[in-house]
């Protein structure tokens, strides 16, 4: 990955990471409230051709003076949306701009015997191990990240058994029956989506402020790979959201 970006991010980064107690879905639904929401209607095709943008979905043709399209990297470089006329800048600057991949399991815990919000590393020395959170705010639950090339694997094998078998490695046998699976992520094989937030190849850090770029002043673009420096964060993709809205109501408020 481009080391230009991994020394923007670390610029801004303050190492304070907040979770949210009752979900990022509960979040995001209530700064959504009272809005116009349909589901299952994916875009598959913008023809700015015309004096008014057309937007093909499975439920029909909808017009629109500005479009803010906000999807991963992932659906652009792979043309799941089609510009009419085309963008190739647009697909090539999301093809540079490829989502890593960062998974987590989740695992109910019988009697936890730990503080709140404990930390775990399941082994230092293997380049496929879990960072495990232990009884997040309280709850009888452990939280198992993996990552990389080891969250990869796992996609495709059970990484709750693979979070067990390090926690029980490390807390002893006796633990094996306390733990639960709950829930995996396996965001590489979610539609739409592919993986978890974005990094620029090597020398294409650049092309984030391509992809940001707005299209005849009608189409912007908005997401954390959108972000100069806070990409790969909630707060970054609400701030580029934000962005192109006022870019849309005519209140030019680019990012610092």
């Amino acid at each position: 990955m481009s080391l230009h970006d991994w020394a923007a991010y670390e610029e801004a980064a303050t190492d304070d990471n907040w979770t949210v107690k009752e979900g990022y879905g509960t979040l995001v639904a209530s700064r959504a409230a009272g809005l116009n929401i349909r589901l299952s209607t994916p875009v598959t095709r913008i023809d700015r051709s015309g004096r008014r943008l057309q937007l093909d979905t499975p439920a029909g043709t909808i017009e629109a003076d500005h479009v803010i399209v906000c999807v991963p990297t992932t659906v652009l470089a792979k043309s799941q949306i089609v510009f009419d006329p085309p963008l190739p800048d647009k697909h090539a600057a999301a093809a540079d701009l490829p989502l890593g991949l960062a998974d987590k399991v989740f695992l109910h815990v019988d009697r936890p015997e730990w503080p709140t919000n404990a930390h775990l590393v399941g082994n230092p020395y293997s380049a496929c191990t879990a960072s495990h959170r232990l009884s997040p705010f309280g709850w009888p639950i452990v939280e198992s990240f993996f990552g990389g090339d080891c969250a990869e694997m796992l996609e495709d094998g059970d990484a709750a058994q693979f979070a067990i078998d390090e926690l029980v490695g490390l807390l002893g046998s006796d633990w094996r029956k306390r733990f639960t699976p709950l829930a995996a992520t396996r965001w590489r094989h979610e539609p739409y989506i592919g993986g978890s937030y974005s990094h620029a190849r090597i020398g294409r850090a650049g092309q984030r402020a391509v992809l940001a770029a707005s299209v005849d002043g009608r189409i912007h673009f908005a997401g954390e790979a959108c972000h100069p420096f806070d990409f790969s964060t909630a707060h970054g993709a609400y701030e580029t959201g934000v962005s192109a809205a006022r870019a849309v109501i005519g209140e030019a408020a680019p990012i610092a």
